[in-house]
């Protein structure tokens, strides 16, 4: 079968080499479960999935048993009336039975809906009535929250209760009462299989529905991590309803035959709980997002505390890293380091493959082979150097099917052949993408146009800064004024000192209307589920305290 690991072309010299001998092979009768389990005959007691938990449960699944666990699934969902083409919500963390529920639903032909456990009983209800679920999974103590709206969910029949069997179907039950031998139906590559909702954080969120081939069109999963190889074990904190940690992990790994670890706390994220994990497991390669990446950075000397890390490859997405935060990775982390950039509605289709080229610390990295970007502006690609938004060709295999029940926001978002990020940037001579920022959270002040991460990259080489947020809020003369938000590191306290000392680092790294001209220290930041910054956030109470003075 050809699948995600045949996408890369592994004898390249360069990626200019690897652009050019690229060729897709998506076969027509393509299947996502097949890819990742299946096709591992020869690995079926090689180990897929290592599970802990904060609550002392350590477990040990081989692909073999992951395979059959996931087709006792498909035969228990086939009993309840699941059908080909319906929405099954998974309302859970990492954990097995979220994969194996993954795997049971490809198979079946059903498609997958995750959510985050962090959504309460609003969010809920508005996915699974958008998308007429007709089951969800959820533990024991997420049962509640469909109290309150259940009455309102008539599409919703079954609920399966992992962990347990109260206000439910226990899934143990299920899988128990199931035949081992499930015999799938013809699947296709244009199969939907995945449908994955936008954070809505300008209006109601938009569902995304995802074919099977979009898990093929992620070849740079192996370019990023200086490629696959035997021995790997992946790890990311990631959760698993988000597209960085189910697409660019569990999905994109498993074709590979390489192992992923799997870890549930209700705790918040610990940097050093992390790093004992990934020493303990073994761990070589991993997905951190740069909100990771600047908790990392508060522990001390980490290769020196966890002596046994065998991390080789490090990569970051959901933001860009700031050359400063990248310096750090390299010198204190000492593992090779690689960008990765995408979005839910086409992910993972800009990047770094230092194995191949050494990259640059300021750009987001050059288009993986086989996926076609531009800068697009008045809808037409710009020149080099020009300022646009972020595109990639519709045709690539990541870009979405369609928006859920959305034609209209569907249309907006492709520019003729291009499909648009929302994101803008530059792109050089040589094919390196920048990143300025959200079309929305770029701010324009005194008749300049800024983005926001030029500013924060420079911010964070501070030596006492951890983590910085910079918005753009109402002022008279210039239109926006911009104001800093940052979180020092432990060792640091906010004094009107140490404000005038980032201002004087500032000063001289930016131009004058590019400096900030406000700062405020903070402990924690309004973030997306997908650890990302909810600048909008900060810049919409900055509105409403400057209403209450009066001055708008």
């Amino acid at each position: 079968m050809v699948g995600l690991k045949e996408q890369t072309v592994k004898d390249a010299k360069s990626i200019a080499d690897a652009r050019a001998r690229h060729q897709w092979r998506i076969p027509a009768d393509y299947n996502v479960a097949i890819d990742c389990i299946d096709r591992h005959a020869d690995l079926r007691d090689k180990p897929a999935l290592f599970y802990e938990d904060d609550e002392g449960r350590e477990e040990r699944y081989t692909f073999g048993q992951i395979g059959e666990l996931s087709r006792r699934f498909a035969n228990a969902l086939k009993g309840l009336g699941i059908k080909r083409g319906d929405v099954v919500a998974i309302h859970l963390p990492q954990r097995p039975e979220t994969a194996i529920a993954h795997m049971a639903l490809y198979r079946l032909g059903a498609i997958a809906l995750p959510i985050s456990k962090l959504f309460g009983p609003d969010a809920l209800r508005y996915r699974l009535t958008n998308s007429s679920a007709r089951a969800i999974m959820l533990e024991p103590e997420s049962a509640g929250k469909l109290d309150p709206i259940r009455s309102e969910l008539p599409d919703l029949r079954h609920v399966i209760i992992v962990g347990g069997k109260e206000g439910g179907l226990g899934f143990d039950d299920l899988i128990a009462k199931s035949s081992a031998s499930f015999t799938m139906e013809p699947s296709k590559a244009e199969d939907p299989i995945l449908l994955m909702y936008t954070s809505g954080t300008t209006g109601d969120p938009k569902g995304v529905l995802h074919a099977a081939r979009y898990v093929l069109g992620h070849n740079g999963i192996d370019y990023s991590y200086n490629f696959l190889r035997e021995g790997d074990l992946y790890y990311s904190p990631a959760d698993w309803a988000w597209a960085g940690g189910l697409l660019d992990g569990l999905l994109a790994i498993w074709p590979y035959g390489i192992p992923v670890l799997a870890y549930r706390s209700k705790a918040r994220f610990d940097p050093e709980v992390m790093l004992a994990l990934v020493e303990k497991y073994g761990a070589t390669v991993g997905l951190y997002p740069p909100t990771v990446l600047k908790g990392l950075r508060e522990v001390k000397n980490p290769r020196e505390k966890y002596k046994k890390l065998r991390l080789r490859c490090v990569v970051s997405g959901a933001e860009p890293v700031s050359p400063e935060l990248a310096r750090w990775v390299d010198e204190q982390l000492r593992v090779q380091f690689n960008q990765a950039f995408g979005q839910t509605e086409a992910n993972y289709f800009i990047g770094n493959c230092s194995a191949l080229e050494k990259p640059l610390l300021e750009p987001l990295g050059k288009a993986f082979p086989g996926h076609d970007v531009a800068i697009i502006a008045d809808g037409a690609p710009v020149k080099p150097g020009a300022t646009g938004e972020i595109a990639i060709r519709r045709t690539s295999p990541v870009v979405m099917k369609e928006y859920w029940k959305n034609p209209a926001a569907m249309a907006e978002k492709f520019a003729g052949e291009w499909c648009l990020t929302g994101d803008m940037g530059h792109m050089d001579d040589e094919g390196y993408i920048y990143f300025q920022g959200r079309n929305d959270d770029v701010i324009k002040t005194s008749g300049y146009r800024v983005g926001p991460a030029e500013v924060e990259a420079k911010i964070i080489e501070h030596p006492a800064v951890a983590s910085c947020a910079v918005v753009g809020i109402p002022d008279e003369k210039r239109g926006q004024a911009i104001k800093a938000f940052i979180k020092l590191l432990p060792s640091h306290q906010p004094s009107p000192a140490m404000i005038a000392e980032i201002q004087e680092h500032v000063k001289k790294r930016l131009a004058f209307h590019e400096a900030p001209r406000e700062f405020e220290f903070i402990d924690e930041f309004p973030m997306t589920v997908t650890g990302k910054i909810r600048r909008r956030d900060l810049r919409e109470k900055e509105i409403e305290k400057l209403k209450a003075a009066g001055k708008i």
